[in-house]
């Protein structure tokens, strides 16, 4: 699986160098836009460094202890162990 995934990201770096539009590029090499689609987005992802902007804070839910939630409408949840209430109010700051 790797060779697959280091050849595709090798046609993406040469596809974003050729000036080419994903479809005619996909029609030189033999692949369809939609999968040709994924491994852009794997290889952005690869680029980043699967970095998305949050710090991983590792699992607050621990037997015995409580658990408080914010679910933003966008879908961002945040969960600190209830005795850290500092922490969950310096995170609802910064959002």
């Amino acid at each position: 699986m790797k060779e697959r995934r280091d050849y595709m990201f090798t046609l993406v770096r040469q596809w974003r160098e050729s000036g080419l539009t994903r479809q005619e590029f996909c029609l030189q090499h033999g692949i369809t836009v939609g999968k040709f689609g994924y491994w852009i987005s794997r290889w952005k992802e690869d680029q980043s460094g699967g970095d998305n902007g949050f710090i991983p804070m590792g699992s607050p839910k621990r037997a015995g202890h409580c658990v408080l939630s914010v679910i933003y409408p966008n879908g961002v949840r945040l969960e600190v162990p209830s005795a850290d209430l500092g922490l969950l109010s310096s995170l609802i700051a910064l959002a």
